[in-house]
């Protein structure tokens, strides 16, 4: 079988309304490609890019989603955009966002792509993966393939707290790769929710890669209100969920029943405005932060 492989390149603002019309027409799949920014922004310069880099794959009888795109992108990005397309076979299609996603290293993690982990636990990896803790993912459709500084802050903070038997809410878990980490440190009970159908079945697939028990690592649909997650007791909440979100939800962030936070997700703009909103709303005090690329971590205990 062949698929049709349409390389986008739009303008950010555009990025989140069609990335959902893709969702709504049910393309065979799609994804953004996420580059590392090693290097701090310059000023003035914006934390993404202007462009947004998207590839599409449609079956080989979809001509309607085909040029569905097209008509998008000329009626809405006009001249800014850039497409292209070209057919493709289906090993092409099942490997195309392989070669994107490289194992590295974070903190005291090594993440590691699943199709590579067979030859990870044969030992064909650096030397220096040794002393690290694996972390097995596929990434698939869903956010936390380990790249964004967001995920990368929290993951790098993960591993100077004591996990030893903790008790952890991960809420926008995403593909569960925080969840796993948490687990691979020791905690015994990990609630994982996100409210996408696709997240949760990502999660569930790398929980899994990384044979962890499911009643361990639990994965579910569900938000900040979700019945379990309101009524457990917690050692640690963790949230890499952008500011409006977090904002929107700080009445239900406060009824949580831990004392101990991670937040991931926040602009440096927004910063002051996120810890006036836990002074006001949870009272206590900032434990440990962290800035990268303009992304923040903040680390929060309640009094």
């Amino acid at each position: 079988m062949k698929y049709k492989e349409v390389k986008v390149s739009l303008p950010k603002d555009f990025a989140e309304e069609f990335s959902a019309l893709l969702e709504e027409w049910q393309v065979a799949g799609y994804y953004e490609i996420l580059f590392d920014r090693e290097e701090a922004r310059k000023p003035g310069e914006e934390i993404i890019s202007d462009m947004t880099p998207i590839r599409i794959y449609l079956a080989e009888d979809d001509s309607l989603n085909e040029a569905k795109i097209w008509i998008y992108l000329k009626a809405r990005a006009h001249d800014q955009a850039f497409a292209e397309s070209r057919w493709i076979e289906t090993k092409d299609y099942e490997e195309a966002y392989k070669e994107f996603y490289k194992p590295f290293s974070i903190g005291v993690f090594w993440v590691v792509p699943t199709w590579e982990k067979e030859s990870w636990k044969k030992g064909e990896r650096p030397e220096e993966a040794n002393s690290k803790v694996p972390i097995y993912i596929n990434p698939g459709l869903a956010f936390g393939t380990g790249h964004h500084e967001t995920t990368r802050l929290v993951l790098s903070r993960l591993g100077d707290l004591d996990l030893k038997n903790a008790k952890v809410a991960d809420i926008g878990t995403g593909s569960g790769i925080l969840a796993v980490g948490i687990a691979k440190l020791g905690a015994t009970k990990i609630d994982a929710v996100d409210v996408d159908p696709n997240a949760v079945k990502s999660a569930i697939f790398n929980r899994d890669e990384n044979e962890i028990p499911e009643n361990t690592l639990s994965v579910s649909e569900g938000g900040f209100d979700t019945e379990n997650i309101q009524e457990s007791e917690y050692d640690l909440a963790i949230a890499n969920i952008t500011f409006a979100v977090l904002k929107a939800n700080i009445e239900r962030i406060a009824s949580l029943k831990t004392n101990h936070f991670l937040f991931s997700g926040v602009i440096t703009e927004r910063k002051g405005e996120f810890l006036g909103l836990l002074k006001q709303y949870l009272g206590g005090t900032l434990l440990f932060e962290k800035s990268w690329n303009g992304w923040e971590l903040i680390e929060w205990k309640r009094s």
